[in-house]
């Protein structure tokens, strides 16, 4: 490592999140599916050697002064986060039945996130300090089609930029004007990624996949040089470089809620390979962490738990 630490930069929406209790009353927090995985890569790398950071354009009502607040305690840097003085954060609340399977409702339609990538300076200023770039389908989403053009330039393209680029395409077909933009817009992102790291049943869902080896061989060809297809319960199918292979799951000890479990998911992966490890490690590591997140309400498990389950998996090499 160098003197300064390494800059993972987690691009799109943190929402005010609501969740019902077992008592029936709600808890408040605050969620969203990058924000779910900066939140895992904190509790899982160290703040000596990674810098941890979160891009968004929030309000100043005092749900998003609470957001930021929050952002800091939890250690994750809000250099980057733009305020909208006519604009508040979107909301959501869950509610999940006895198998822990989830119901959302949203309200985000004028949240200030929609204008994250507005401003093509100021993603190029963030970029350019970063080491990752993670993003998913749902920030292309909330995007107009002139600021996800901005977002796609700021990325840059392979071999012509200094970071690395890992993408969920995180399917939610009620956000996009239609299933051909949410296709154009993925499979563009897919171009530019280095990692991609998709779920089956939306990818059978948007793009009719056939199955899993169908997902993964689809965003290698588009040029991503590693995939890793989440498949739920069943075997995750990932392909890295020439090595390609299908890592079972092992069940979770208790599943109260499931929400946020591909994104610790992610989290647990990604910081398992810069931390080393081979795909395969990275994967059980990935499973460990997303099997925390399933046994507590909401999609934010305690850091430590996180941080232990990754210990566990001893993924450095």
């Amino acid at each position: 490592m160098t003197d300064q630490p390494a800059t993972v930069l987690s691009v799109g929406e943190c929402m005010v999140e609501f969740f019902r209790r077992d008592d029936g009353l709600w808890r408040q927090g605050f969620a969203g599916d990058t924000l779910n995985v900066a939140w895992a890569l904190r509790a899982l790398l160290q703040p000596a050697d990674w810098r941890i950071g979160y891009m968004t354009r929030i309000g100043r009502d005092g749900f998003s002064e609470a957001m930021l607040a929050f952002l800091r305690e939890a250690g994750i840097a809000s250099d980057f986060i733009i305020r909208e003085a006519d604009r508040r954060p979107g909301l959501y609340t869950i509610e999940t039945d006895a198998s822990g399977e989830r119901r959302f409702s949203y309200w985000r339609g004028e949240s200030a996130a929609r204008r994250l990538a507005a401003d093509p300076q100021a993603l190029a200023d963030a970029f350019s300090a970063a080491r990752m770039i993670y993003l998913s389908g749902i920030t292309l989403a909330i995007l107009p089609p002139a600021d996800r053009d901005n977002l796609f330039v700021a990325l840059g393209r392979q071999g012509d930029r200094n970071f690395t680029v890992a993408f969920d395409p995180n399917a939610r077909p009620a956000l996009w004007e239609s299933r051909e933009a949410m296709q154009d817009a993925t499979m563009r992102a897919a171009a530019l990624a280095d990692i991609a790291l998709p779920t089956f049943a939306d990818e059978a869902l948007v793009f009719g996949d056939a199955d899993p080896q169908a997902t993964c061989d689809r965003y290698a060809a588009a040029g991503c040089a590693e995939v890793v297809v989440k498949d739920g319960t069943n075997p995750t199918r990932w392909m890295a470089g020439v090595e390609t292979g299908r890592s079972p799951v092992a069940p979770a000890a208790s599943v109260i809620d499931t929400t946020g479990a591909g994104d610790s998911f992610n989290g647990g992966y990604l910081a398992a390979r810069m931390l080393g490890a081979d795909a395969r490690a990275a994967i059980a590591a990935g499973q460990a962490v997303s099997a925390v997140t399933v046994g507590v309400r909401g999609a934010l498990a305690p850091k430590q738990a996180l941080s232990e389950a990754m210990r566990h998996q001893s993924p450095a090499n």
